[in-house]
């Protein structure tokens, strides 16, 4: 998906991952992250997000919660981060990272709840008076008043299969008089996801945009004090002037940091995409060279591969869909090449769901080439 627009924009760090990997510093089913590239990718983002006078949370999933990462992207700017499940809130506080957001995708369960209420997030989304009730409980026993955001749908809202949730925007009055009765949590703003799709190339609203502005008036007419309209979703250069004009007060860059949201497929986007997948062949079998697996993503949308030992000599191929009851033992790949052969890819991820190493690397372009570290998709350092 994003091959061509890597040998276009990033050649030089395709080129060094390969001396990398050549000379065993890299092992097979790896993604590697052009570290640099990435900060210089973020500050673009916070550049443009000041200009339009919108704060960000980033996200880490998609680069499998690397510290090396994140540290470059809270020196670029953006100081606090939005974790979408409680293992993740965990794991970026107990690195030091500031807390933004969380609850949005996942909500926290009872289990995590205290733990991670101890590091004083920002804000906690909501889909239910329940986990409201949850948060006033466990915010009242540590004694501060917790900031919460309200998920709000609407029956035509677009919603991803199995993260749909929220509350009806029928029921926002009674489930606002509901909270503010409960001690030591405070509404503060809404939010919704998916905001922003790309249609054709094109960053376009989702009806969950009109959700949230018509749950911000509602909410005014309450009396609510409103701090935030979080729309995340493709939050990039391209799309913070839109969001800005539509009233959102808040955006949360995930994709954008790597220059890997669908926008990034196409040219004409600031950020520059900044990581690949590097695997090796395995072995030949009925037409088809078999490569490595671990790293495969549902979505992926994986077209060709780059074959070789260097890019001069390496070819381009294609690779054979993989079948939804697969599991990625290995990719297959048109045409039959040695064992050992290495193999790029570049495609959407979410490497927090696969079973890849992560490999950040800097100095990529300053000639200070250096391999920071061998990481699982967690986050936690294995090399």
């Amino acid at each position: 998906m994003f091959l061509a627009q890597l040998l276009t924009r990033n050649e030089t760090f395709i080129d060094r991952a390969l001396q990398l990997y050549k000379s065993g510093f890299i092992p097979p089913n790896s993604y590697v992250l052009d570290v640099d590239q990435i900060q210089r990718n973020t500050e673009s983002i916070v550049q443009t997000a000041k200009k339009e006078r919108i704060n960000l949370y980033f996200m880490t999933k998609q680069f499998g919660r690397n510290p090396v990462v994140y540290q470059s992207i809270v020196s670029a700017g953006i100081k606090k981060a939005v974790a979408v499940d409680p293992v993740e809130a965990l794991t970026l506080a107990q690195n030091g990272v500031e807390l933004g957001h969380v609850g949005h995708l996942v909500q926290i369960p009872r289990y995590y709840m205290e733990p991670i209420l101890r590091w004083r997030p920002e804000v906690v989304t909501v889909f239910s008076i329940d986990a409201a009730r949850e948060v006033s409980r466990v915010a009242s026993d540590l004694g501060y008043e917790q900031d919460l955001l309200l998920r709000v749908v609407r029956p035509d809202d677009y919603l991803y299969d199995a993260q749909e949730g929220g509350i009806p925007l029928n029921d926002l009055e009674e489930v606002v008089q509901t909270i503010s009765a409960l001690p030591n949590v405070r509404v503060v703003g809404v939010t919704s996801f998916p905001c922003v799709i790309v249609q054709d190339g094109v960053p376009t609203f989702t009806n969950n945009l009109k959700t949230l502005q018509l749950a911000k008036e509602r909410l005014q007419e309450l009396g609510v004090e409103l701090k935030q309209v979080n729309a995340p979703s493709v939050t990039c250069v391209a799309t913070l002037p839109m969001l800005r004009a539509a009233g959102v007060t808040h955006g949360e860059p995930g994709h954008a940091l790597t220059g890997s949201t669908p926008l990034h497929a196409l040219p004409g986007q600031v950020e520059v995409p900044s990581y690949l997948y590097i695997t090796e062949v395995s072995h030949y079998f009925n037409g088809y060279s078999y490569v490595y697996g671990g790293g495969y993503y549902a979505r992926g949308h994986i077209q060709h591969a780059l074959v070789g030992g260097s890019l001069t000599t390496a070819e381009h191929v294609e690779v054979a869909p993989l079948h939804a009851e697969s599991i990625d033992y290995y990719l297959k790949i048109a045409g039959k090449f040695p064992a050992g052969t290495p193999v790029i890819l570049a495609f959407r991820t979410q490497m927090f769901v696969t079973r890849a190493n992560v490999v950040p690397v800097t100095g990529v372009h300053e000639g200070r080439l250096k391999v920071a570290g061998i990481y699982n998709v967690e986050g936690k350092r294995i090399g």
